[in-house]
């Protein structure tokens, strides 16, 4: 019930799919792709890759929290990625690796878990990366 009908040419145009660095195979916004790439690949390149250990999800065309009431989620935009949603569960305390959660940052992520209600293994569009800036 709370899921959107989206326009398919939108669907065309902007969502992806392909493959980046210790997630395999994403489905995403097009603009998201470099800073989830990016993202990972630091992860990866720290040392952490032992940190991400399932991918759950990113584009997803529903509302936030999956209420009839709510508007889009930065999911329906193809413009959020779930990491880890097992041990980081929507209203739980987070476990997630705070290293991994500052590489995200870098990228031009806002983590979940820093909400009002945790959702600790939510990353979100937030803004365009310094390193993308200058590219």
């Amino acid at each position: 019930p709370a899921f959107l009908t989206i326009q398919p040419s939108w669907v065309k145009r902007n969502i992806v799919t392909t493959t980046v660095p210790l997630l395999g195979t994403v489905t995403c916004h097009r603009l998201l792709i470099p800073m989830v790439r990016g993202a990972l690949q630091e992860v990866s390149d720290a040392g952490l890759s032992s940190e991400i250990q399932v991918y759950s999800g990113c584009w997803a065309s529903r509302t936030v929290s999956r209420s009839p009431t709510a508007p889009p989620s930065y999911h329906a935009y193809g413009a959020a990625i779930d990491i880890n949603a097992p041990t980081n569960p929507y209203g739980g305390t987070p476990t997630m690796n705070r290293e991994v959660v500052r590489i995200f940052e870098r990228w031009g992520f806002n983590w979940g878990g820093d909400f009002l209600i945790p959702d600790g293994h939510h990353f979100e569009y937030w803004k365009i990366p310094e390193q993308l800036r200058e590219a």
